[in-house]
Parts: C-alpha cells; structure tokens; sequence
C-alpha cells in the first residue's frame, strides 16, 4: 500500500481501489495500475468518503453511511437522508505493532527539524504544521542551520534538503542557492517537487515547460491521441468538463443510414455514451445503477435489448468511435450516460427521419 494512491468510492464501486504509480523521472508525468482492492463492502449503504492514517499507524476510513446521497438523483431535503449515523473503521494488521507516538506539539525548532528525518509522512506533516506557526526568522534560521550537515549530491539527503526547501516556501522566504541544489538533486522525485517551488517564486501561473519532448503538444502540454478524420458527415459529441452534459444533446440521422460518431471525454470523470429505444433511457439508467461493484467490469452497460449502441466508459482525454446503422423507425431515440448519478444531466435525444 505504501506509496499507491488511493480513490475512495462511495457510488457504483463501494470501497477503496489502489493504484501502483510510475512516473517519468524528466517530465515528472505520472501514471497508474489497478491494483488489489484496499477495501470492499457489499453493504449498499457503505461510503467510504475519508480516510486517514493515524497517529498509532492504524488506517482510518470515515463512512458516510448514508442509504441517499446526493447526485442530482435525489432531493437534499429528502426525508429518508440520515443525518445522525456514520461508522469509523479501525485497520490494523494482526500481530504487528502499532506505531509509537511521537511527541511534537510545543516541541522546539530543532526537534521538530528532526522529525522531518521520520520516515513516516504524518510524522512529517505534523512537524510542518508545528513550523508553520513558530515565527519566521526563527525557523529559517533553525533550518539554514540543519541543512548544514547534507550533503546536495548524497540521494539519501535528497528528501531532507526538499523539506527545507518546503518550509523556505511555506513561510514565503525564498531561498535561490537551496532552490538550485534541489533542481539538480541526483533524486528525481525531489527535481520535480523544486520545479512546482520554482515556478510559485517566479509568480508563474503558466503551465509548467516540459522537460522532454517525447510525448509533449506543441504549447507544452501533454500529447493527446490524435482523433481521426472521419469526415463531414461524421457527429462529434464531447463530454464538457466539469459540467456533466454532452456538448451536443441533440442530433438528427436518416433512418436506416449508416451513422459515425466520434465520443469525446474532456471532463475528469469517466463518461459513456448509451443511444436506446424510445422511453427506455431510464429503466437502462437504473439496471445500471444496480450493477454495483460489478458496474466498471461491464463499463456501466446492463444488459438490456433495448440499447442500440453503447460506447466503453471513458476516462479523461479518451476518445471511442461509435460505427452503427440508425434504426429505421422514425422517432426520438434516448442518449444517456449510465455511469450511476450522470444520466440526470447527461442525456439527450437522436432524431430518426426520413
């Protein structure tokens, strides 16, 4: 578990998935693998909306527990919300010790310095918020003092210099001659964090110039996918970001004509496209709301003879091209994304005409 990141679900999938991260040592870009499930209920009411680890090294998960949860799906005044339950859940491993306390709380400047050395992060963390409120001049002069023993080109200091680089930039002292050890440390985790502190000195809100070249758009960005050229006659609909609706919720097709359309999702959240039987949108949008932990191994689309085509579920900056023949009754067939709370606002109609 230590160093995957962690997405707490308490929609469609009710639990806690991990993923293992790599990432690209020049351009800092990361990337993730599924893993194993860190935490999984078939309770329905189980939502895992928060989870710490604690003091004792124990994993914290705050559950909502909550049978309504507002998605656009229902009414925040609903009386049937309950707003007096919730569960905390405790993980230990069985036969291992707990963590020791350590004491930080009015401890002075150079003990707390130590414990950025700790190896655990919310030891560390709870260090910073004690150097956050002692007075500037004396933590920085603390620090410049610690510092003294690393060495810039050993990698095992490589984090503590990184550390009093963050605290010169959380008391807003900026230090050039540090920024420049870190930019070149022989760590490439701490290069990429001296380059977000660089760019917040320099009061640059611009994207960040990418180091390498090889996988890199023209203005710096990340390299999207490059979306094929389908023709005039070929209907693009994109998924807005942040705004949970189709760009285009409605679109007209000749009956019994072949019909191209390329799905687009800009937005952050996962996204489909479902076309369906006149009036059976919503029925579709329920057995796929049902489908629960099993939802994103079958993409969100129930089985269902009313749905005429379906694209995958998307993630951020994917694309899928949807190829079918339009139905040849005339009518106003239901667009929907059946990704469990989208559909109340993701839908749209395409129109069969002769």
């Amino acid at each position: 578990m230590e160093g995957n990141f962690i997405i707490l679900n308490v929609i469609a999938f009710l639990g806690i998935k991990q993923y293992t991260l790599g990432f690209d040592e020049v351009s800092g870009d990361v990337t993730g693998t599924e893993t194993a499930d860190l935490l999984l209920s078939s309770d329905p009411d189980f939502r895992p909306a928060d989870f710490e680890i604690g003091d004792d090294g124990a994993l914290y998960v705050a559950d909502w527990a909550n049978a309504i949860i507002g998605h656009m799906q229902h009414n925040i005044r609903d009386p049937a919300r309950d707003h007096t339950h919730g569960r905390i859940y405790r993980v230990t491993a069985p036969g291992r010790p707990l963590q020791a306390h350590v004491e930080l709380d009015g401890q002075p400047i150079p003990v707390l310095l130590t414990a950025l050395q700790h190896p655990v992060n919310g030891v560390r963390q709870r260090a910073r918020v004690e150097l956050s409120e002692r007075p500037t001049s004396e933590v920085i002069s603390e620090t410049e003092a610690w510092i003294a023993q690393w060495e810039p080109s050993e990698p095992e200091h490589a984090h503590h210099l990184l550390e009093a680089l963050w605290l010169h930039q959380q008391h807003n002292v900026e230090n050039q001659d540090l920024l420049d050890l870190v930019l070149n440390s022989p760590v490439a985790h701490a290069r990429i964090a001296a380059r977000t502190v660089e760019r917040m000195w320099e009061h640059n809100a611009a994207a960040p110039v990418r180091m390498s070249s090889a996988d890199a758009s023209a203005d710096g960005g990340p390299a999207a996918a490059a979306r094929p050229d389908l023709g005039e006659d070929a209907i693009v609909i994109k998924a807005v970001m942040e705004q949970m609706r189709y760009d285009v919720p409605t679109f007209a097709v000749t009956a019994g004509a072949p019909v191209t359309i390329l799905f687009d999702n800009e937005d952050y959240t996962p996204h489909n496209l479902v076309i369906a039987q006149p009036g059976a949108g919503e029925a579709i949008g329920a057995a796929a709301d049902a489908l629960g932990a099993q939802g994103f191994e079958k993409r969100f689309i129930p089985d269902s003879d009313d749905i005429i085509v379906a694209s995958d579920l998307l993630s951020h900056g994917e694309f899928e091209v949807l190829t079918f023949t339009a139905p040849t009754e005339p009518a106003d067939y239901e667009v929907l994304c059946t990704f469990p709370g989208h559909r109340g606002t993701m839908h749209g109609i395409m129109t069969v005409e002769h």
